[in-house]
Order: C-alpha cells, then sequence, then structure tokens
C-alpha cells in the first residue's frame, strides 16, 4: 500500500472514530448552583472518603475506652493423665478437664478513667471540626470555580462576537479595496484583527473547558456545566462578624478542642504513679477430678488485687513535662488561627471594597468605549476615519469589556472568600449547617453511617 493511501486510510478511522466517539459538550448536564453543590456534597469522593474516617474515628473511641468495662471470659482446660497402679506395672490414661468462667473489673480509685474518656472524645470532636474545615474549603472552592466558569463562558461569547465584529470589518476594507478606496495596509491590519480574535476566541474556549474539567473533578467525575441563564452582579450577604467567625468557623474550633484535649491528656498524664485495684471473679460450673481447677468444682472465688507503684524511672515526669509543653503549643495555634481568621475577613472585604468599585468603574467605560466606537464606525463607514482609529476604537472596548467581566468575576470571588472565612459553608459543632449551604437547602445531604454525630452527649455504657 503506497504511503499516500496509508494515510487516507489514517485519516478515515480518525474521522470515524470522532463521529462514534461522544462529544464532551454533549454529555454535560446543565445545573444551577444549589444542583452542583448537592452533588459534590453526595458525590465528591474526597467528602465521601472524609467522612469513613470520620466514622472510622467514631468507633475507634468506642474502643478506646472499652477497658473501663468488665470483661468476661470463658476457659476450658482438657488433659490426659497417665496413672500407673501400685501392685504392677500396668499404666491407665484419666481424662482430666474444666470449663471456667472469669469476670474481670480495674476499679477506678485514681478518677483517671472520665479523663482518658474526655480526652478521647474530645480528640474525635477535633477530627470532627478538621473535617468540617475540609467542607468549607471545598465548597468556597467549588463556587469559585463554578463562578469563574461562568465568567468564562461570558467571556468566550465576547471574543466570539469581537470575531464576528473583526470580520465583518474584514469583509468591508477588502470591498473598499477592491473599489481602491483604501491601501493594501488596511487589508493586512484588518485580516491580522481578525486572526488576533481568533486566538482569543479559541483561549477563551480553552479557559472554560478547563473549568469545565474542574467542575466535573469536584462532582465526582460527572460532566458538569452551568446552566446559561442571566448573569447579575452579586450583592454583599454575608453577617460579617468576627466575633461569631471565631465561634463558628471549624478550624478554630478544632484549635480550641485540640487545646481543650491537650489540657485533659495533662491531668491524665498526671495520674501516672496513682495506685490502681483490680477485681476478679470466677465461677468453675464443671471439673473433673473436682479438684482439677482451682476453684473446684461448683465452687467460686474472688479476689482483689491493690498495685501501687514505687518508682518508674521518672517516665510519669517526662511525660507531664512534654505534656505541658503540647498545651503551650496548642494555645499558639489557636491564637495563631485566630488571626488568620481575622486576616481572611480583612483581605476579603477589601478585595470585595475593591472588586466592587471596579465593576462600578467599569460600566461607566464599557459605555463609553461603546459609543466611542459606535461613532468610530460610522466615521470608517463614511470614509471620514482612519482604519487605525476603528482598530483602536475595538482594541479598547474589547480590553474594557473584558475588564468588566474580571471585576464581576472578582465580586464573586470576594464574596466566595468572606463567607469561607466566617464558616458559612461548613457545619456547627451541633451539625446544623450554616447559612451558606442552608441558603441552598443541601445542608442535610452529606450522610454517612453515623450522620457526623457528636460524641460530647455520650455516656459511658
Amino acid at each position: 500500500m503506497r504511503f499516500h493511501e496509508q494515510q487516507k486510510l489514517l485519516g478515515t478511522l480518525i474521522i470515524a472514530v470522532m463521529i462514534l466517539l461522544p462529544s464532551p459538550s454533549s454529555a454535560s448536564v446543565p445545573m444551577t448552583l444549589p444542583q452542583f453543590i448537592r452533588e459534590i456534597l453526595l458525590n465528591n469522593h474526597t467528602l465521601r472518603a472524609g467522612v469513613k474516617n470520620i466514622e472510622a474515628s467514631y468507633y475507634s473511641v468506642l474502643a478506646a475506652v472499652a477497658y473501663q468495662r468488665p470483661t468476661t471470659s470463658g476457659t476450658f482446660t482438657g488433659s490426659y493423665v497417665t496413672k500407673q497402679s501400685s501392685g504392677n506395672a500396668s499404666q491407665e490414661n484419666v481424662f482430666a478437664g474444666n470449663l471456667g468462667i472469669r469476670l474481670t473489673q480495674r476499679i477506678d480509685i485514681s478518677g483517671s478513667y472520665k479523663l482518658d474518656e474526655q480526652q478521647n472524645i474530645l480528640g474525635y470532636e477535633a477530627s470532627r471540626a478538621n473535617f468540617d474545615n475540609s467542607i468549607n474549603t471545598l465548597i468556597a472552592a467549588a463556587e469559585e470555580t463554578w463562578w469563574s466558569a461562568v465568567l468564562a463562558r461570558e467571556n468566550m461569547k465576547l471574543q466570539h462576537e469581537i470575531l464576528l465584529q473583526r470580520s465583518e470589518n474584514h469583509r468591508v476594507t477588502v470591498e473598499k479595496y477592491n473599489q481602491e478606496l483604501v491601501p493594501k495596509l488596511d487589508i493586512v491590519r484588518s485580516e491580522a484583527q481578525v486572526v488576533e480574535a481568533e486566538t482569543l476566541e479559541k483561549n477563551a474556549e480553552t479557559t472554560y473547558m478547563n473549568l469545565l474539567a474542574e467542575l466535573s473533578l469536584m462532582a465526582g467525575g460527572l460532566d458538569v456545566e452551568p446552566v446559561d441563564e442571566e448573569l447579575k452582579v452579586p450583592e454583599f450577604d454575608v453577617a460579617l462578624n468576627f466575633e461569631d467567625a471565631i465561634t463558628y468557623r471549624p478550624d478554630v474550633r478544632a484549635a480550641r478542642l485540640t487545646l481543650e484535649r491537650a489540657r485533659l491528656v495533662k491531668k491524665l498524664t498526671a495520674k501516672g504513679m496513682s495506685p490502681t485495684l483490680d477485681f476478679a471473679f470466677q465461677f468453675t460450673p464443671w471439673s473433673d477430678p473436682e479438684s482439677y481447677a482451682t476453684p473446684n468444682s461448683q465452687q467460686a472465688g474472688g479476689s482483689l488485687v491493690f498495685s501501687f507503684p514505687i518508682t518508674d524511672g521518672k517516665a510519669t515526669k517526662y511525660k507531664v513535662l512534654n505534656a505541658d509543653r503540647l498545651i503551650q503549643a496548642a494555645e499558639s495555634s489557636l491564637e495563631a488561627v485566630k488571626e488568620q481568621t481575622r486576616r481572611d475577613i480583612t483581605v476579603a472585604m477589601n478585595n470585595w471594597r475593591n472588586a466592587s468599585a471596579a465593576e462600578h468603574d467599569k460600566q461607566r467605560q464599557v459605555e463609553r468605549s461603546e459609543e466611542e466606537l459606535r461613532i468610530t464606525e460610522l466615521m470608517y463607514a463614511e470614509g471620514m476615519g482612519a482604519q487605525i482609529d476603528l482598530i483602536n476604537a475595538q482594541t479598547a472596548y474589547q480590553a474594557v469589556r473584558t475588564e468588566y467581566l474580571d471585576a464581576v468575576k472578582n465580586m464573586y470571588i470576594a464574596l466566595v472568600a468572606m463567607r469561607k472565612a466566617v464558616g458559612d459553608y461548613s457545619p456547627d459543632e451541633n451539625g446544623d449547617w450554616r447559612e451558606a449551604l442552608a441558603r441552598y437547602g443541601k445542608g442535610n445531604d452529606i450522610i454517612g453511617e453515623l450522620g457526623l454525630k457528636s460524641l460530647k452527649a455520650t455516656t459511658k455504657k
């Protein structure tokens, strides 16, 4: 087969594959923002992994305090005993065995059980708060990406509109050149403008498709596309209160719980030299022979063992010093998170004010630039204006419209950052959803095996 025939066959195969494979855009599911948030809460794989890790921590706490409860065990012992008669050398094998039931319990005489249970529960609550913080971060990133995609689509439409406009201008320029009304240079310039517009349109489309890929990743692999609806300039709707942010922001809550747990651990560690009291009860329901086991068959016995340590090689002393340093570290971490919260709120507010002012200014610039472009186009069409003036007016108009879209996008991003800064995208300590997700009406959709319930009210069972 000749080379050009091979190329032809390869080209045919590629075209056939492209026809058979579904187009990525055709498989996209149009969604509103609330639907997209719900899809994340239900199907985001990272979020689901986090839910399972929290559930594992829940059961880990229950297992960690199990030693505080009585334990029972059953034992069965059997053996053959060789018995030799005294009058002759004959031997016989005799079976001996017993069945026993044992109950043991360490009696808490130092008060360490309650401390240990509380510090385990606080460890779980801190993990839950950290998971809530990951939700706050994820949903904030999701909404930011959403609005970036919406504005990227608007920019793509704008670039396509500019391409059509420049293509029409190029057509008019060609007609004028054919009528010997303009020089060849005007055609070269207008053609260059068309090529530039094509490049900008392709770049805008690539940016939009990349953002759709990000949305798909967050939605658990589902191809998502924002519904094409009227774009509105956002309004500030966040209850701005630093003290509320300190109360509700999940990473602050996690740092506070970590500090509380560190203090309990120090108290628990200080009891390392405390005495212990162990109680044991055993009953032997069957034994053959009767005296084969202790206690004997159908007998019961009990014991109390009191132990007090004399020295532990200063292990308790150094463990207490270690716990004390961890408390100091936790205190500093809590203050650092509070400072970070204040910084996040301040920066988000400054960015909002800047973006809001920029949107207002750019809107006025768009109106002026649009009027300037309209006049320049009329003058050029009537032969009273130079082509370079038209190109400059078109370039200025394109730039200011693009800047206007950027200003609107920055308003959305600043608003998202503010919601994230005050913890609006996450549940509070009781599992109730904060403002942002409550507004979406999707706060109860992320439910695992346990519903991420709190252990703080749990008592020993």
